[in-house]
């Protein structure tokens, strides 16, 4: 009897641990656009969020601060940003019409290794150094079953359709695996658009041509890599109208690590295969800890950009890398587009997933004064 029952003891703890597995592997991608605060920060008007308190906490474990949902860091400040991680757009493949929201028998969105819509565009961001997974995938290797990333975003930047150009909250019409959900406020709820947010003045004043720092950070690593566009203020926001108006990087980036120093990083770019055509983004440098179709290889997808003795882990963070992280927060050195006639503008941050058919997406406004 002490046989047959420490047998189904063991079947079950072995049966538990696939299913937390499980669950972790499907938690989503999330970001925060910190400094221009945007629109999809206006949550933090409630007074559940207010003073960068939230109710919404997933990893008690770290504290009321950094165990929240849209846990970030904001220099010495406070970050005060509400949900805005929670602002995306899922169920996304390139070469498709549409973002499926993970729905209708389309099944889970992280990891994803298909083309959601059978739409067979072939990815065009294929330099192993350009990538964040899967970086053996070279050759004939490109565009078979093994090149598993194959059809997300960041395989083709800029290319897979959102639902909202300033994001969805919770990803879509309904609630998805891995977080994607969103708690109703007065100001928001699950499914709204957000280029359907009203104006919220960031206070950012920027001259036409001069170099600006935006702030922003991941939640839940899914690498890939961003950009950031612009649209005028009393246009449509539309995903066209912020294509027309791309930044370009004036330099390489920093990283304020989970430690506190800073580091001046060898920033990755990107132009090749990319929309708009020969537009620049920038490679997400935070290594994620573990990798594959179905994210069970443990290992760094590439060498952090510090020295990090931290093992990779589930859900774990180190200095400059991991999966779920908390107060690692990227300074960006971007140049306003010369060319632009003075006004009210809304700045766009546009973050394309790699290991997910996920796009996270944010809008600030900002005015821009003439050079």
């Amino acid at each position: 009897k002490t046989g047959v029952r420490g047998w189904c003891l063991k079947f079950m703890s072995m049966k538990l641990q696939a299913c937390l597995v499980l669950l972790m592997v499907r938690a989503a991608a999330h970001s925060n656009l910190i400094w221009p605060k945007p629109r999809n920060a206006i949550d933090s008007q409630d007074p559940r969020w207010a003073d960068g308190k939230s109710p919404d906490i997933w990893q008690p474990q770290l504290g009321p601060v950094l165990g929240q949902a849209c846990a970030c860091r904001n220099g010495s400040e406070t970050c005060n940003i509400g949900q805005a991680c929670l602002w995306m757009s899922v169920g996304c493949s390139i070469g498709c019409q549409e973002c499926d929201g993970g729905q209708d028998g389309h099944g889970g969105t992280n990891p994803n290794s298909k083309d959601r819509c059978a739409g067979g565009k072939n990815a065009t961001n294929n330099d192993p150094l350009h990538r964040t997974f899967n970086r053996g995938c070279t050759g004939s290797c490109i565009g078979s079953d093994k090149d598993w990333t194959r059809f997300n975003p960041w395989r083709a930047p800029g290319s897979a359709p959102v639902y909202d150009p300033c994001g969805r909250a919770g990803g879509g019409p309904m609630p998805t695996a891995g977080k994607g959900d969103y708690v109703t406020t007065a100001f928001a709820k699950l499914g709204d658009m957000g280029s359907k947010l009203p104006r919220q003045p960031s206070g950012a004043v920027w001259k036409a041509g001069e170099v600006v720092e935006p702030l922003w950070s991941v939640r839940a690593n899914h690498g890939g890599g961003w950009q950031y566009r612009l649209c005028p203020a009393d246009a449509d926001l539309t995903e066209a109208c912020f294509q027309s108006n791309p930044m370009e990087f004036a330099g390489n980036s920093k990283m304020m690590m989970s430690n506190g120093t800073m580091l001046p990083l060898n920033s990755t770019f990107v132009s090749t295969g990319t929309l708009p055509a020969g537009s620049t983004w920038q490679m997400l440098p935070i290594p994620m800890t573990r990798g594959g179709p179905d994210l069970q290889q443990m290992g760094y997808q590439f060498d952090p950009p510090c020295y990090d003795p931290t093992p990779p882990a589930v859900l774990g963070q180190g200095i400059c890398s991991g999966e779920w992280i908390s107060n690692i927060t990227m300074y960006d050195s971007v140049r306003v587009p010369a060319n632009l006639p003075a006004g009210d503008y809304v700045l766009g941050f546009r973050w394309d997933c790699e290991s997910s058919a996920q796009v996270w997406q944010a809008c600030s406004d900002v005015t821009i004064l003439a050079a």
